[in-house]
């Protein structure tokens, strides 16, 4: 467990000291910027700029966590436990459930979609410009989430996950509770339905890992997850695509999961 909170300490501290860095670099270019144009402070905030500021960070965030939890083995991109026969059919089983609940998340939440007026929030406002440029950018943008995506579950599950159920192997309790904490994150943004496929995602994912002990499925799932929302955003969905959803989500799960439970580690 001290493990655990060591990774996780590590990956905040690496991660707070490149916004740091990061911030000051973006905020003294646009500041010379300013000086240079005989501006007044403050009035260089282009979006070109704070996008290209933003991804190099985000780039370099990623790439050092990378170094830091490969090179002292806090964490790997192994192939796990399932037999390589078996794992192409579970990643495409995994692949259909994620476009499902891709199409879920979009259902329950896609402020792209509503008029203009039924902004309530900032933080709508916020992803409301967000997904309009991914929308312009749609490749770039697959390169940037999946390199979060990738960073992110090698800190989460690769390394602090993996910790905390080798220290206590109760993966229900270790899954649900994780489950939760991501759940109430999601209440964030304006729409508390988020709720539901943020939990069933990341509860199947946790399952994933538990079975597979390897983090290359969940990233697989989660690629597939964003390269499907940003062809649906936008889109304005009856109630008749949560049968959609169903179709897609169920069987999927299933078969995913039971696929793998030979494989499961053992307590």
């Amino acid at each position: 467990m001290k493990k655990a909170l060591m990774y996780l300490l590590l990956a905040l501290g690496i991660t707070l000291g490149v916004l740091f860095v990061g911030g000051a670099v973006v905020g003294f270019v646009t500041g010379f910027i300013d000086g240079f144009n005989e501006n007044e402070s403050g009035t260089t905030t282009t979006m070109s700029i704070m996008t290209v500021g933003g991804c190099c960070m985000i780039f370099t965030l990623c790439i050092l966590l990378h170094w830091v939890f490969l090179h002292f083995g806090f964490a790997s991109y192994s192939e796990g436990r399932i037999p390589r026969n078996v794992r192409w059919k579970v990643i495409i089983a995994l692949i259909i459930a994620m476009a499902g609940m891709a199409l879920l998340n979009c259902i329950v939440y896609n402020p792209i979609a509503e008029p203009d007026g039924t902004i309530i929030t900032e933080s709508d406002s916020t992803v409301r410009e967000t997904y309009r440029w991914m929308r312009i950018h749609p490749i770039f943008s697959i390169l940037v989430l999946s390199a979060i995506e990738a960073t992110c579950n090698l800190v989460i599950y690769g390394a602090v996950l993996r910790e905390i159920l080798e220290w206590k192997h109760r993966p229900a309790i270790v899954i649900t509770v994780y489950g939760v904490v991501m759940s109430l994150l999601s209440l964030l943004y304006n729409s508390p339905l988020l709720i539901v496929p943020t939990m069933m995602m990341v509860m199947f994912e946790g399952w994933v890992y538990e079975y597979s002990r390897s983090v290359i499925p969940v990233i697989i799932g989660d690629v597939v997850f964003y390269i499907v929302m940003l062809c649906l955003i936008g889109t304005v969905f009856e109630g008749w695509w949560f049968f959609m959803v169903a179709i897609l989500v169920l069987p999927a799960v299933f078969y995913t999961l039971k696929a793998m439970e030979p494989y499961k580690p053992i307590d």
